[in-house]
């Protein structure tokens, strides 16, 4: 139970610093670093529950303690948090009235 939590905190700092990152280079359609980060935890999280529900293999050798099975599920969280930005930063740019000075 414990390393659960301390992996559910990594996949959650790691989703952040691929919201951050990610927003950072879309400068048009960045939210500003802290709402980035906001979006990138909440994507990193979610992916990182995607991945233990679906592959349950994984999960069990995260408890196990292997390297290879963390490292994949924190690498996967950046880059859930990097695709949740994305996603916001494409909805912000085509909802109407949102970008009014760029014309579509």
């Amino acid at each position: 139970m414990d390393a659960l939590i301390v992996l559910s905190t990594g996949e959650a700092l790691a989703g952040a610093l691929g919201g951050v990152a990610v927003g950072g280079m879309l400068q048009d359609s960045s939210f500003g670093k802290a709402v980035n980060a906001i979006v990138g935890l909440v994507g990193g999280v979610t992916i990182g529950y995607l991945l233990h529900t679906t592959f349950p293999e994984i999960a069990s050798s995260v408890s196990n303690g292997s390297l290879g099975a963390i490292l994949g599920e924190i690498i996967g969280a950046l880059v859930g948090g990097g695709i949740a930005i994305t996603i916001c930063a494409l909805v912000k740019d085509n909802v109407r009235g949102v970008r009014g000075d760029r014309l579509r």
